[in-house]
């Protein structure tokens, strides 16, 4: 039972007549203006406006020809036209129809009478039009408003009118064409807001309307096929294309290979002048013999899954033009080749499929159509639910949808702008944290090196540089200047201590030197590049350490590192890397033999070197400045576990009154 608050879908009854001079078509009646001219019109699954045949579409006037177009509307006897004026006619332009009508709102009812059709709607956009590219009128099933001169002049269309007046329960409708060549002829079926059961085999394959509001019935064909009556099959589709259901045209526009492929199963001869295939008697006669039948599989787009087969037998697509579209009637085949803007699914394919849209939830339904005789309409509201309430809710626009997906795209990129920009803000947060931390040592191997302890090398260059942070320790004995070639003798006591140079900050690893118990003293002879001979100096077993030493080391006794001085031996300290050191950086570059000043010694001068591991949080200090060290002695004291500390200052002011001219590093 139908309230007010509880509407109930509305079928509109078929005329009963088969229109149409391109086919056999089940048609509608509608009531147009005031008084009501009754006219037949084919649903249109692309348009939006109602069309109707004006009396200049059958000149000179004839019973004939008004029959043939299903009756013309005169909107001079309608005392509620309100003429618009005249505009392009907006559907089938990209398969080349082109065409113009007189538009005006006038007063519109379904079915042929008040008892057995719908309700009367008032201002409707209509149409008037005398082209035979549309032979017949049409009536629009989109929800999209006409928009004639501008947007903000846009006039509701039949559907939306039915639902904004809370006369069905939804924005949707159900169709399927008709089929005059099934048992009697079994007419078209068209309810708003519902759909009916006993006209399609149930399927829960959905698709998804497209975003183009004048293409939204889109729908994929994965494959077509044929199967002729021995069982033999084949394929007629080489690819998936997509293609648009629009049941104002009668024909199938299929892409070039496709239709090639027809041409080959069925002998079809194509006419490029009509871009047509016309059927000859002897063609024809052997097509009903064969009598193919063609599947088309259906899927949302041209790839995905699920999908639903459509079953089309060649009855079909065996239709007859009569004029004025030919002269004679003629036998065709409803097939056109067409380009990727063009692959439609006409009125031909919806004589077997059903059709279900609903406009609220944005999607779309095709089923395999069923034609039972004896069976009673089922309507059943859109979506279907037997304890479902309808209310006024449409849902949301498609402008609405559009705006929501448009923000959400929006928000989605600024979030990963801003996460970038975080992440990018942290890493230069942590290289500059890093660049804080880093450590001038130029061993970058994480495992623990041990100490190295180097025999004395001989003096042979010309001038001694300045000794950097390099660790090296120069040790002087009393009678022996800087830079003679003396040989160093172990330290004397407390008192008599000859002076350290020491260019390494002490470290706390230097105690583990002065423990080893390291000696040095004079034994062997080697010769310079001049062929002059020359001693050098190599670690003395017996000797006392150059250094004073703390007892108990926990690492080497004295004997121990005694007896392995000059073999290389490692001393580790867990978790300490040592610095590698470059003995001849602080060598001179000429033998001090040939200068002036060391000229009356006979041997170099001894030096001795030593690998001390460099803190790893020390940065490279600047050198020290050049100082000469030949006349220049402090005494040092003794220290339980360091060696003494050199005062530089006090060593510069000393050396600035005696400065030698040769002495300098």
């Amino acid at each position: 039972m139908t309230t007010v608050n509880n509407p109930a879908p509305i079928s509109w009854a078929p005329s009963q007549w088969w229109d149409g001079q391109d086919g056999e078509w089940s048609s509608f009646d509608l009531r147009v203006g005031t008084p009501e001219q009754t006219v037949r019109v084919f649903p249109s699954t692309a348009g939006s406006a109602t069309w109707v045949v004006r009396p200049g579409g059958c000149e000179p006037p004839s019973q004939e020809c008004t029959a043939s177009r299903g009756g013309l509307f005169d909107q001079n006897r309608s005392s509620t036209w309100n003429e618009l004026g005249p505009y392009t006619l907006s559907l089938e332009q990209n398969l080349g129809r082109k065409g113009s009508g007189v538009f005006g709102l006038d007063t519109l009812s379904l079915g042929l009478t008040n008892t057995t059709g719908g309700p009367t709607l008032d201002s409707q956009i209509i149409a008037g039009i005398e082209t035979e590219k549309w032979y017949n009128g049409i009536l629009g099933l989109q929800q999209q408003p006409m928009n004639l001169s501008d947007f903000s002049d846009s006039q509701p269309t039949v559907l939306s009118t039915l639902r904004a007046k809370n006369l069905i329960p939804s924005l949707s409708w159900a169709y399927t064409a008709g089929a005059h060549y099934r048992s009697k002829g079994s007419f078209g079926s068209l309810t708003f807001g519902g759909s009916d059961l006993s006209k399609y085999i149930p399927t829960n394959v959905s698709f998804t309307l497209a975003p183009d509001v004048g293409r939204d019935l889109v729908v994929g064909i994965k494959s077509i096929t044929s199967t002729f009556v021995n069982g033999s099959v084949s394929s007629l589709l080489p690819s998936p294309t997509l293609a648009f259901i629009d049941s104002t045209v009668p024909y199938l526009y299929l892409p070039e290979d496709a239709c090639k492929a027809f041409e080959t199963e069925l002998g079809l001869v194509y006419n490029e002048e009509n871009n047509l295939y016309f059927v000859d008697e002897a063609l024809h006669q052997t097509l009903l013999n064969i009598n193919p039948q063609f599947t088309f599989r259906l899927g949302n787009d041209k790839l995905s899954e699920p999908s639903v087969d459509v079953t089309l037998p060649y009855a079909s697509f065996d239709l007859v033009m009569t004029p004025p579209m030919r002269e004679n009637a003629t036998s065709y085949f409803p097939l056109r080749r067409g380009n990727d803007s063009q692959i439609t699914l006409g009125r031909a394919f919806l004589q077997e499929a059903y059709v279900m849209v609903d406009y609220d939830r944005q999607n779309f339904t095709v089923a395999q159509a069923v034609f039972d005789d004896t069976a009673q309409p089922n309507i059943v509201p859109i979506p279907w639910n037997a304890t479902a309430t309808p209310s006024n809710d449409k849902g949301l626009s498609r402008e609405a949808i559009i705006g929501i997906g448009t923000g959400s795209a929006v928000f989605f990129l600024l979030a990963a702008i801003i996460g970038v920009l975080a992440m990018l803000r942290r890493r230069k947060r942590r290289d500059r944290r890093a660049m804080t931390d880093v450590v001038p040592d130029t061993d970058d191997s994480p495992e623990i090196k041990p100490f190295s302890y180097t025999s004395i090398q001989e003096i042979g260059h010309q001038s001694m540089p300045e000794m950097h942070d390099t660790g090296y320790l120069e040790l002087l004995n009393g009678s022996a200047p800087s830079g003679s070639d003396k040989v160093l003798n172990e330290l004397a006591d407390g008192t008599q201590t000859p002076p350290c140079e020491l260019l390494v900050p002490p470290t706390p690893y230097i105690h583990e030197l002065a423990s080893s118990g390291l000696s040095i003293s004079p034994s062997s002879t080697s010769r310079d590049r001049n062929g002059s001979s020359r001693d050098y100096v190599t670690p003395d077993s017996s000797a006392e350490s150059v250094l004073p030493h703390t007892t108990g080391s926990p690492h080497t006794s004295q004997n121990t590192l005694s007896s392995r001085i000059g073999t290389e031996q490692p001393i580790v300290k867990p978790a300490q890397v040592p610095k590698q050191i470059n003995i001849n950086k602080a060598l001179p570059q000429e033998p001090l033999g040939n200068m002036p000043h060391y000229g009356d010694y006979p041997s170099p001068r001894s030096r001795f070197s030593v690998e001390v591991p460099a803190p790893a949080y020390k940065r490279k200090r600047p050198p020290l400045a050049r100082q000469d060290m030949s006349e220049t002695r402090k005494p040092l004291a003794p220290s339980n576990s360091y060696t003494t500390i050199f005062d530089v200052e006090e060593y510069q002011d000393k050396a600035s009154a005696n400065k030698s001219p040769h002495g300098s590093f």
